[in-house]
């Protein structure tokens, strides 16, 4: 055997090796409208960076259609039926007893990817993913010591703290952000912390309805899932969460919009762990905006005829 096919052994050998030490984990990914196009082009670089164990989609049942079918890796789950006693509706509800903003999908995706742990499907663990956010390296979330790799990030809105301190005691804050792409939910300690939460609310409410009834100001974005989540694990499971850097990009659809090939998306990976393709942004080329703006007004036209008339096609 030559030097260089020695040489080209071993790095075969090395890439064999890297990929059996990524841990399997089961994914879930809350998934509106229009994630689910992108979605299908974003499977790919799921399967090959997070080896995910298996994948559950939760979203409205009408959106089964557009969810690839892979085999019996991805189970899709009506996201009415996750929780108990939680729905589109029950949120809408909530959100507008307590205040005045009309972000309902996004208040219930966060009940959501907590309520996962209370559900039938879950085990141990889930790795909760962005639907728009691409993995470009190998990804592993947990260390050789166990604890759980946190990707944490600058922003520090104060009411999102002001709502934990009116869900439980957190006398400590950790010095940056939870909020993330991604984060890895324990099971049992996402329990312990719904139910510290149900206990200590004044009303007995539901956890649910207590997330926001405790904000203390009438702002769009009153309660974060990961900030409440890492915060509860900050107190009462202190070394559970360790910080790990990661570089990520959130304006992927700025440079290639959402219509980007995979090519395109793998050659952001050279100095990337992840980028986000986000439908609101548009891409400097002018044929790229037009087509995702038809993109964007279909989804509209969809979702105006699901309000109308219930389903779609008419």
């Amino acid at each position: 055997m030559t030097a260089l096919s020695l040489i080209g052994a071993v790095c075969i050998d090395m890439c064999r090796l890297k990929k059996q030490t990524l841990k399997k984990m089961d994914v879930v990914i809350c998934m509106s409208l229009k994630d689910c196009w992108f979605f299908r082009k974003n499977l790919y670089f799921i399967k090959k960076n997070i080896n995910p164990n298996h994948i559950y989609v939760l979203t409205d049942k009408r959106n089964f259609n557009y969810i690839p079918n892979v085999g019996s890796l991805i189970t899709c789950v009506d996201e009415n039926e996750v929780v108990d006693h939680l729905t589109f509706s029950v949120c809408k509800s909530i959100v507008e007893k307590y205040l005045t903003t009309q972000a309902f999908g996004w208040y219930y995706q966060q009940l959501l990817k907590l309520g996962f742990a209370l559900s039938r499907y879950a085990k141990d663990e889930y790795l909760v993913w962005d639907s728009d956010t691409v993995p470009l390296s190998e990804l592993n979330f947990k260390d050789e010591e166990g604890h759980d790799l946190v990707l944490v990030k600058k922003e520090r809105h104060v009411p999102y703290f002001n709502t934990i301190d009116g869900l439980f005691h957190a006398p400590k804050k950790a010095p940056y952000s939870f909020i993330s792409e991604h984060m890895l939910f324990n099971v049992s300690i996402v329990k312990e912390m719904l139910s510290l939460i149900e206990e200590k609310s004044q009303f007995k409410l539901p956890w649910f309805e207590q997330c926001i009834a405790a904000r203390k100001e009438d702002v769009v974005q009153v309660f974060s899932e990961f900030e409440t989540y890492g915060t509860f694990c900050y107190n009462y499971h202190p070394g559970k969460l360790k910080v790990r850097p990661l570089n990520t990009f959130r304006l992927g659809s700025k440079i290639f919009g959402v219509m980007a090939s995979r090519k395109e998306i793998q050659s952001l990976s050279f100095d990337l762990d992840t980028v986000s393709f986000e439908m609101r942004d548009y891409p400097v080329s002018w044929h790229r905006r037009f087509v995702q703006c038809c993109i964007y007004w279909t989804i509209r036209t969809v979702i105006k005829c699901r309000v109308k008339f219930g389903k779609f096609p008419l």
